[in-house]
């Protein structure tokens, strides 16, 4: 007899007519090294033992990071900014390629110096749909690639400001994540999208 229980969690993908479904990211996005944390949420697997379509796509817990460890914070054009997932592979190994476009509105040092350190380091994302909801770039399994740009324009209508184009293999899209991170700000908690005061 086979080891592997049938997978029976399919449910309907349902939208009702009069919802308004809310494109794009909120204003603000979090980054940090991976070699800041020390202990990640986890991905529930379709066999897991009450498993739901929902569950596998949302991990469950906390990120644990290292002594004074925080989240820094990325100011993000919001009309310009981005987050896709799309399949790869072949079976039975195909994963998901998470792909998230971040446009900042400066060409300052800070922002130079961020490309610099970005550009060969490997870190975890967390951004914020406009619908509230919380999503996550990066993983354990698999490096995450910043690649990034700057553009000072021409032209006095011309677009100016630095790129972060971020890319990374997971095996779900883009996992949602409903626990709290701490940043210099306070501790945010996904699940009810508010901000505790630090200290």
């Amino acid at each position: 007899m086979s080891k592997c229980q049938t997978l029976d969690i399919y449910d309907s993908l349902e939208h009702c007519l009069g919802d308004t479904v809310l494109p794009g990211l909120r204003q603000q996005a979090w980054g940090i090294p991976k070699s800041q944390i020390v202990g990640w949420p986890t991905l529930p697997g379709p066999h897991d033992e009450a498993a739901t379509m929902g569950s596998i796509a949302t991990y469950k817990g906390d990120f644990t990071l290292a002594a004074d460890a925080k989240f820094f914070s990325i100011d993000i054009l919001d009309t310009a900014s981005n987050i896709k997932s799309e399949s790869q592979g072949n079976v039975p190994s195909k994963t998901f390629l998470n792909t998230l476009t971040l446009k900042y509105a400066g060409n300052n040092a800070e922002a130079a110096g961020f490309c610099r350190l970005a550009n060969s380091d490997d870190l975890v994302y967390i951004i914020q749909q406009r619908d509230g909801k919380f999503r996550i770039l990066g993983n354990e399994k698999f490096r995450t690639d910043t690649k990034t740009s700057q553009d000072s324009g021409m032209e006095v209508t011309d677009a100016s400001g630095t790129q972060f184009e971020i890319t990374v293999t997971d095996i779900a899209p883009a996992p949602f994540y409903e626990g709290k991170f701490k940043t210099a700000e306070g501790v945010m908690d996904c699940a009810t999208g508010t901000l505790e005061a630090a200290g």
